[in-house]
């Protein structure tokens, strides 16, 4: 049983909390590498739901697009799964998820959208910090050229088809 799935009769009814610590192992992100992390979590159980709250916090190892070095992101985020009786189709978006229960294992897991909102917040643009500035914008970088740079001197050399397509449409 993963840390992040939970026996349906051990959650009080009412609201209740606990946390999770996750190590390297509980998680699988590849082609990232994770680091370890907090799940807060925040249940509220009725008759009839169990809503679950949780908010990540954990650290993400990946691969700079600049420079190709790996380097640890930190990841930070929040999200709501509610588990329903009468759901006929399960539904989610960026914000929260509608699951089934599952009765044959009275259990409910979390660790498939832990997981995605991890995976959602990793940068698109993945920049080593290095590269950041304090506001956290990507710094300017210089371009090198190695031996001998030739000038452009062709750039004012008009192709003679040009000039005679032109004529035409005079």
């Amino acid at each position: 049983m993963s840390k992040l799935e939970f026996n349906i009769v051990e959650i009080p009814d009412g609201e209740s909390r606990r946390t999770v610590e996750l190590t390297d192992e509980d998680l699988d992100l590849s082609p990232y590498t994770f680091q370890g992390g907090t799940v807060d979590l925040l249940f509220y159980r009725t008759l009839h739901f169990i809503r679950v709250n949780f908010h990540v916090d954990s650290d993400v190892e990946i691969v700079c697009d600049r420079s190709l070095k790996p380097y640890i992101q930190p990841i930070e985020s929040d999200y709501e799964v509610v588990f329903k009786v009468d759901v006929q189709e399960e539904k989610e978006d960026e914000n929260g998820a509608i699951r089934r229960f599952n009765f044959s294992s009275n259990t409910l897991s979390i660790e498939d959208e832990v997981r995605d909102t991890i995976f959602l917040n990793v940068p698109i643009k993945k920049l080593h910090p290095k590269f950041l500035d304090e506001e956290g914008r990507p710094k300017e970088f210089e371009t090198k050229s190695f031996g001998d740079v030739k000038e452009d001197t062709d750039a004012e050399v008009v192709d003679p088809r040009w000039e005679k397509l032109k004529e035409l449409k005079n």
